[in-house]
């Protein structure tokens, strides 16, 4: 079935970065096209035929659009497709594409109707580039297999209706090769999506605190690197309070199931959107992007509160709190992140030298 996706479920940032791919096979078109338009503008002068001077107009309307195409996906920028657009680009390429391969169809058609033995050779060799190239550089085997059988089928057919023994047994052998080529370029399909998942996974867990599952420090520093110039967010610290003492008392493997507890209950404070991360240690934090003051210290109240319910660590009940500071940066400030986190530590430390197990917020930057 002529799918999209090769594999089941592919991940939208995975489907989005096939359809880009997509856009980076201008050389190998650049080639194809000047061979189209060249050889057709060839056999054209030679023979006078009118037919083919209207092929050559479609061979260079077509080239143009599939060059045009890839310009206009290059220049929309660095901004991020969502999947629906990304579709949208596939379909825009593939039409073209299918359109590009009729010229090249219409172009054998007419070579093996009228007799143009010389253009036979021309008809293979734009047949077999197109079909190899698109097996081999096309990640979407729907275009690849509707490009292949449009170009190869009409060579097989019209070598098959000349009559000539060798020309027939040619025939046979490129359907073979047709064959062929869906099949390797199915599996070459298959592999990039494998090897693209396998990779985003290997992204996923290197920003995923592996203790906790939460986000990691570098997934935090990324999160506040990328929140834009000037946006308000606001940024919490937490720190366990008698930790230590539990983790002495009760060995780190209890240390590391309290962890685990901990983090799940501040998965439940978090609002959708927000980032939760271990920095290390029992350190926490929280980035509430847009979060106002008003909204900081809601989370950090709750987070104070559901830190401090009871826990039964590897069998022994036990209690633990948390310090939360709290730094809020307006809309319109330009900020420096680091003094951001430095600010927010020194209000997690004033909250700890007030009595521990509360929340306190730094002045708004």
């Amino acid at each position: 079935m002529l799918r999209r996706n090769r594999t089941p479920d592919l991940p939208a940032p995975i489907e989005i970065e096939i359809v880009s791919r997509l856009y980076g096979a201008l050389p190998q078109i650049l080639c194809i096209a000047a061979g189209l338009v060249a050889g057709t503008a060839i056999m054209a002068a030679r023979t006078g035929d009118p037919v083919l001077w209207a092929i050559l107009v479609a061979a260079v309307v077509t080239s143009i659009a599939r060059i045009v195409g890839i310009l206009a996906f290059h220049r929309r920028g660095k901004q991020t497709l969502t999947l629906p657009q990304a579709r949208r680009w596939e379909d825009a390429y593939a039409w073209a594409a299918f359109a590009f391969t009729a010229v090249i169809a219409a172009l054998t058609i007419r070579m093996f109707h009228a007799g143009h033995v010389d253009g036979y050779i021309l008809t293979v060799g734009l047949t077999m580039a197109l079909t190899a190239g698109s097996s081999a550089r096309t990640m979407r085997f729907w275009i690849c297999a509707v490009l292949s059988t449009a170009a190869l089928g009409t060579l097989v057919v019209c070598m098959l209706l000349t009559g000539d023994l060798l020309l027939q047994s040619m025939a046979l052998l490129l359907a073979l090769y047709l064959y062929s080529v869906y099949e390797s370029s199915a599996h070459i399909v298959r592999q990039i999506e494998s090897v693209l998942v396998a990779e985003r996974e290997l992204d996923i867990a290197a920003r995923r605190d592996a203790l906790t599952g939460i986000a990691n420090r570098r997934a935090f520093d990324e999160t506040l690197a990328g929140l834009p110039s000037g946006s308000p967010f606001a940024l919490l610290m937490l720190d366990l309070d008698g930790f230590k003492a539990v983790n002495d008392r009760l060995g780190h493997a209890a240390g590391d199931d309290l962890l685990r507890q901990v983090a799940e209950r501040l998965s439940e404070v978090v609002r959708d959107g927000d980032t939760l991360a271990r920095l290390g240690g029992d350190e926490f934090a929280v980035v509430l992007p847009g979060g106002d003051a008003a909204a900081a210290k809601q989370v950090a109240d709750r987070a104070v509160a559901v830190v401090a319910r009871p826990y039964v660590v590897l069998g022994s009940p036990t209690r633990i709190g948390t310090s939360v500071g709290v730094q809020v940066v307006t809309a319109g400030t330009r900020v420096d992140i680091e003094a951001v986190k430095a600010t927010a530590d020194v209000a997690l430390y004033a909250a700890k030298r007030s009595g521990k197990g509360r929340s306190a917020i730094a002045e708004a930057a």
